[in-house]
């Protein structure tokens, strides 16, 4: 079985940004709580979010965001109900408006991933940890023994089991897919995505 990394084409892609959800007015506070892999209450989400498109390249079905949220089209968010991954993902309604035009052209949807799986292989991968530089001790003292970056991710097969879609939980800012989701999304033509192959051992 083939895994890839799944993000979001930063070049020729379309940007949406200024992400508007009252009760989080720190954009990254809410990234980092949708990386949790937990479910957001209802009260902790904005029925009125919205986000913008800056207007410089056509929509597609993942767009490159600023911050670094998973935005989904509503044919992407199908796609991967149609391949049994709705429990999977908590799907939260956005707003996209046109930043020039002003102009709304609907609703998209954060992914809020709720499957963190520890399968990262630390004998195969390249990373670094917090306490590899001296600075470290002064500047991130709680932070010491942990993952600081991720070169190259190795995933442990047996950790993963039969998943088709979760975080990394040593480093939650790897998405990972089966290939038979990648297929779909080809063949679907999905827009917008970047893939890169990660090795299993």
């Amino acid at each position: 079985m083939r895994y890839y990394e799944w993000t979001a084409n930063s070049e020729g892609n379309c940007v949406v940004r200024d992400f508007k959800v009252r009760g989080w007015e720190d954009e990254f506070k809410l990234l980092w709580r949708l990386e949790e892999g937990r479910p957001l209450r209802e009260s902790e989400w904005d029925a009125e979010a919205v986000a913008y498109w800056a207007e410089d390249a056509p929509l597609t079905d993942l767009p490159f965001t600023v911050p670094d949220f998973v935005l989904l089209s509503p044919r992407l968010k199908e796609l991967l109900e149609s391949l049994g991954l709705g429990p999977e993902v908590q799907f939260l309604p956005i707003r996209v408006i046109g930043e020039k035009s002003g102009r709304e052209v609907g609703v998209y949807y954060v992914a809020n991933f709720l499957r963190r799986i520890p399968c990262l292989d630390l004998e195969h991968s390249i990373y670094g940890r917090y306490g590899d530089h001296p600075e470290d001790f002064r500047v991130f003292p709680e932070k010491i023994g942990q993952i600081r970056h991720v070169l190259k991710a190795v995933l442990r097969q047996e950790a993963i089991g039969d998943a088709w879609l979760f975080r990394v939980d040593e480093w939650e800012y790897i998405v990972v897919i089966h290939e038979e989701v990648k297929r779909a999304m080809e063949e679907a033509e999905i827009t917008g995505c970047w893939y890169q192959e990660l090795e299993v051992v």
